[in-house]
């Protein structure tokens, strides 16, 4: 099979602190295996050489008609949709709202219908994470939000948000504590309802607890599609409600989340308002990758 990767390197708006790390472009990979492509988008934090001498380790494996035998989940998800294109309408965008709170609350104020969900990344500030709960619950009433506490928050910045919001328009916590189990704990503690990401458990469902609402997907962190779609399927089989989310992949990799998104939750929104931290989405009107752009690195056409 003839099978082409290239390397990317697409600049952000602006400089942005993700996991400590100071970002200004993303790095990642586009593999195309027999006309159809993947996008393999590694953690910021993940050496970018290592990811791509996995990839092509994989792909010429490929070649010689065997497994690929990937183990870095962002390389399982890039080749799972390049193997097996997605075919599902993509699903609906959740607003992510996140920077200073002028910008917005007048964003906000600019949309001419509002969303009911919106998903808000906390800054620790609680005078400011609170003052903007309950100024966006005033401009629209019956809004739920997700609050994105990301592990970075202490238990005493929590119970003070909680206290000023007094569960105002929160659906609920995102991943307040900084392992599976400190969540579980502060739940049962102060009866909050919390979410986990599936990547900080282990790549799976996690054991049910009084408290827990939701499961987040973050499918570059996780492996290809099949996988995404059995812990979806185990899940919601618990009671749970199932959210997918991005992690600031390019327009190829987020079409193929919104699409897989579509598939597993089609009643429900993806977060995947990443794109607009890049000053160029890295594909085509068409979707595409625009190879001309782009370093190869792998392929018939590399010398």
């Amino acid at each position: 099979m003839p099978i082409s990767v290239y390397r990317y390197a697409l600049p952000l708006t602006k400089e942005k602190q993700i996991d400590g790390i100071a970002v200004r472009r993303r790095h990642g990979f586009y593999v195309n295996i027999d006309g159809h492509w993947g996008e393999v988008a590694p953690p910021v934090t993940t050496d970018i050489a290592t990811t791509g001498t996995a990839l092509l380790a994989t792909c010429q494996r490929l070649e010689q008609g065997l497994e690929h035998n990937a183990t870095q989940p962002w390389i399982r998800f890039g080749l799972g949709c390049a193997l097996a294109p997605l075919t599902a309408s993509p699903a609906p965008g959740l607003p992510l709202l996140e920077g200073e709170r002028e910008a917005i609350i007048r964003a906000w104020r600019c949309r001419r219908v509002h969303p009911t969900r919106a998903w808000l990344t906390l800054t620790g500030d609680v005078q400011f994470d609170a003052g903007l709960v309950r100024e966006l619950s005033l401009l629209v009433p019956d809004l739920r939000l997700v609050l994105d506490a990301g592990g970075r928050l202490s238990e005493a910045q929590l119970t003070e948000l909680w206290r000023h919001t007094g569960n105002r328009a929160i659906d609920w916590l995102l991943d307040p504590g900084t392992s599976p189990a400190d969540t579980q704990a502060l739940a049962q503690r102060h009866g909050w309802p919390v979410a986990l990401s599936a990547d900080r458990c282990g790549g799976d469902v996690p054991a049910m607890f009084e408290g827990l609402r939701a499961l987040v997907l973050r499918p570059s962190l996780l492996g290809e599609p099949a996988q995404c779609r059995r812990l979806a399927a185990t899940a919601e089989a618990q009671g749970l409600d199932v959210m997918l989310a991005g992690n600031l992949e390019s327009g190829l990799g987020h079409r193929h989340i919104a699409q897989l998104a579509g598939e597993l939750t089609p009643n429900s929104p993806a977060q995947l308002d990443g794109l607009r931290f890049l000053l160029h989405s890295g594909v085509n009107a068409g979707g595409q990758p625009e190879t001309p752009n782009l370093t190869l690195v792998y392929g018939p056409d590399c010398l």
